[in-house]
């Protein structure tokens, strides 16, 4: 009989998540005793969608990834509402607030970030607490307090325009409150965006009424027991009922840094992902720093668990994680966005390609270093991501006229629009002819639909994943069925002793109309994200598409499907 080892995990944020769901996956549960320690008192949610919630696009249950009963099923014990104190390295024990003692023979840091309070005269009372009216965005139960104090406010002070301090505000904005973003930096999304793509999202999201205040920091925080005001650095002020505070993160790195670990900027990681001083502790996503580098976001997170998963559950323990090609899709307040790589050249052989429209929110750039994609910005059309995105992280060398990459000329999608008539700007002029003409018939790329029937709860990872290589465009259902999974159940008719019936499983159905060169990385998108290794993750359907048409105002046309030609099951 094999005798279970014991992993600890603290923290049940996205990374944390993420890691047990690709160690079960692996049959890392055939290996390990799982227990899971998580300070907040819910199951593992997306935290990108908190901003969602707060503007009331989405409910709470839709931004949960697993469930408690999920935990139970696979026979993780989960510590919910528990905050870990510290760690005894000698005895390889995980000590709590409230008592508990956890044995580990393995131990995995995934404690992510917290806010970062920048220091504000009179924002906290005697006791070291906010003023009412005065919030963090970080967590659940900080929307939940957002939402209860702007059903009482008329206008709010959002410090932060970054990608948090945005989505805070459109949740603001989106509850009839009038809000105002204060931005030390001369535009919006600093980190992301060079000063050109800033002015134009500035000027998007003025028009959506967001007011903003750049070049200033909040020093003073006025009122008496509650927000009443705030004071500009310049010595300015500004009435408001709330204070949302969001200007930037840092890495829960406390304990770590307590229990004699090597810590920077963040715990410090090798390329298996164990800590540099101790290699039964290892450290994955916001709170874990890998060659000088930490990461902020979810893509980098996501790829380190899979590797950690893989070298613990011995599905393959010479795994390593080398770094990430970090590029975001993002939509910043119903703004499209894809950021790649570097924003700014950074030699004079880089080649830069540009194209601003201020006045439609459009602005495109890429830089192509030694005939490669070194960084783009895609702003308000981002029709162009996917291939964009496979270039880039393929680090594949760019063939043909590289403008073809913001306006490509064959179709992307479905249905065709009219691109913009100004080229882009570059110092290679014969690119402008090309980056603005119609496709011809010859040049059109065949169409393919995939049909994607997978579990409920694996959907809005799913969404999220196929949206982070650039397709955004699907029809979803909610279905029932039955297959290899047996949902077939006998039930007795209504009053009858005995009878026939049949009880289908609830599935999701989602399409999407993608180029043929974009299948294979769709398909195999979606298996990474629903594969569990158990009977039921699903089934994916490839059609043909036979006379694709847009349907005009006057004359609708439809496109006739034929038969499937390939159908690829999802497995473990």
């Amino acid at each position: 009989m094999v005798v279970k080892q014991q992993l600890v995990v603290v923290g049940n944020g996205m990374a944390g998540g993420r890691f047990v769901e690709e160690l079960i996956a692996r049959n890392g549960g055939e290996h390990f005793d799982i227990v899971v320690f998580g300070d907040e008192p819910y199951g593992n949610y997306n935290r990108i969608l908190l901003s969602s919630v707060l503007a009331g696009s989405h409910e709470t249950k839709d931004i949960f990834l697993n469930s408690i009963e999920w935990y139970q099923e696979n026979g993780i014990t989960l510590h919910l509402g528990v905050r870990v104190e510290s760690i005894d390295r000698a005895r390889k024990m995980v000590c709590t607030a409230d008592g508990i003692q956890q044995r580990y023979d393995r131990l995995v840091f995934a404690t992510g970030s917290k806010p970062f309070v920048p220091p504000i005269e009179g924002l906290t009372n005697a006791e070291g607490q906010f003023l009412s009216g005065a919030f963090v965005f970080r967590t659940l139960d900080d929307a939940f307090r957002l939402m209860k104090h702007a059903a009482e406010s008329r206008k709010a002070v959002v410090i932060g325009g970054g990608l948090l301090g945005l989505e805070a505000a459109r949740g603001l904005l989106n509850r009839g409150l009038e809000v105002h973003v204060v931005e030390l930096m001369p535009h919006p999304m600093t980190m992301q965006l060079d000063a050109s793509a800033g002015a134009v999202l500035q000027l998007r999201l003025e028009n959506m009424g967001i007011r903003f205040h750049f070049g200033k920091s909040i020093t003073t925080a006025i009122g008496n027991g509650k927000i009443d005001a705030v004071k500009f650095s310049d010595g300015s002020m500004e009435p408001c009922d709330m204070l949302v505070i969001s200007a930037g993160i840092r890495p829960n790195v406390e304990i770590a840094k307590h229990a004699g670990l090597t810590v920077e900027r963040a715990i410090v990681v090798g390329d298996d992902l164990a800590c540099v001083n101790d290699p039964f502790i290892h450290a994955i996503g916001e709170c874990a720093q890998h060659r000088g580098q930490t990461y902020g976001l979810v893509a980098p997170g996501s790829e380190q668990a899979k590797v950690l998963a893989d070298r613990l559950s011995g599905a393959n323990s010479q795994a390593v994680y080398s770094g990430s090609n970090t590029s975001t899709t993002l939509k910043v307040m119903g703004v499209d966005l894809v950021v790649m790589g570097d924003k700014e050249p950074t030699n004079d052989s880089d080649e830069v390609l540009t194209y601003a429209d201020r006045r439609h929110g459009l602005y495109k750039k890429i830089i192509l270093r030694e005939g490669r994609v070194a960084g783009a910005i895609l702003l308000g059309d981002c029709t162009s991501a996917p291939r964009l995105l496979r270039t880039f992280h393929k680090n594949q060398r760019v063939q043909g006229s590289p403008a073809e990459l913001l306006f490509p000329p064959r179709k992307t999608s479905a249905s065709w629009e009219e691109p913009s008539p100004a080229a882009p700007s570059t110092e290679a002029s014969p690119y402008r002819a090309r980056a603005s003409r119609r496709p011809t018939p010859e040049e059109e790329t065949s169409l393919k639909e995939v049909i994607a029937i997978i579990r409920p709860e694996r959907w809005l990872k799913t969404k999220l994943k196929t949206e982070g290589l650039g397709i955004t465009a699907f029809a979803h259902h909610r279905v029932v069925g039955r297959g290899r999974q047996r949902g077939l159940q006998f039930l007795a008719r209504r009053g009858a002793a005995s009878g026939t019936g049949f009880r289908f499983l609830p599935k999701r159905m989602v399409s999407w109309i993608v180029p043929e060169d974009q299948v294979d990385t769709l398909v195999q998108a979606i298996i990474e994200t629903n594969r569990t290794g158990q009977i039921g993750d699903g089934k994916i359907f490839v059609l043909p598409l036979d006379g694709v048409t847009q349907i005009p105002a006057d004359e609708p046309d439809v496109g006739t499907f034929e038969t499937f030609e390939m159908a690829e099951e999802i497995r473990g």
